[in-house]
């Protein structure tokens, strides 16, 4: 029991951690996009950035921002009102052209028992895939990750399956 509370206090750690990589690169520098609203896991309108998780689409009103070192490119997406997660952030980071290090979505509520909503993957952590299909500025981030443990049952993992389309009019440093 241990070993599969550490292993899932790894992930949303992973989670956060990459939320928080990706603030600190990409600090100061952004572009607003609108999200769809909807329930439905229909592809984003052109132009615009939006995220699903489960089929479901989360009803945000995105602020984008995606920034490059070197060959790592970090993409943001920041709600700070959100009605169901308050501050929401989404975010993914990519090597080379075609390689997700990591994905992150984490709400400073959402969750269930009254935690913080969380939801990751990382590239060697046990759980999740994930894969990104570039179409000129835009960038879709699609796969599996791990939740924060339901705390009435910490022994059962939680996984959902996200869609993201990050909308990059510019990519600082890119």
């Amino acid at each position: 029991m241990n070993k599969i509370v550490r292993t899932q206090k790894r992930v949303y750690t992973a989670g956060i951690v990459a939320a928080a990589a990706v603030a600190l690169l990409v600090s100061g520098c952004s572009d607003t996009g609108d999200s769809s609203g909807g329930g439905s896991s229909e592809q984003a309108p052109a132009g615009a950035s939006a995220a699903a998780v489960d089929g479901k689409a989360l009803d945000a009103n995105f602020d984008a921002t995606c920034a490059k070192q070197g060959d790592t490119l970090a993409l943001a997406l920041a709600d700070t009102g959100n009605a169901t997660y308050g501050d929401l952030a989404v975010s993914a980071t990519i090597t080379g052209t075609d390689t997700v290090q990591a994905v992150g979505i984490a709400g400073s509520k959402g969750g269930s028992n009254g935690l913080p909503y969380a939801l990751g993957f990382g590239q060697g952590m046990p759980g999740g895939s994930a894969k990104v299909v570039k179409d000129g500025d835009t960038y879709t981030v699609t796969g599996e990750g791990v939740g924060a443990p339901d705390m009435s049952n910490p022994t059962a993992p939680s996984s959902a399956k996200f869609d993201i389309t990050f909308a990059c009019s510019t990519v600082v440093g890119g």
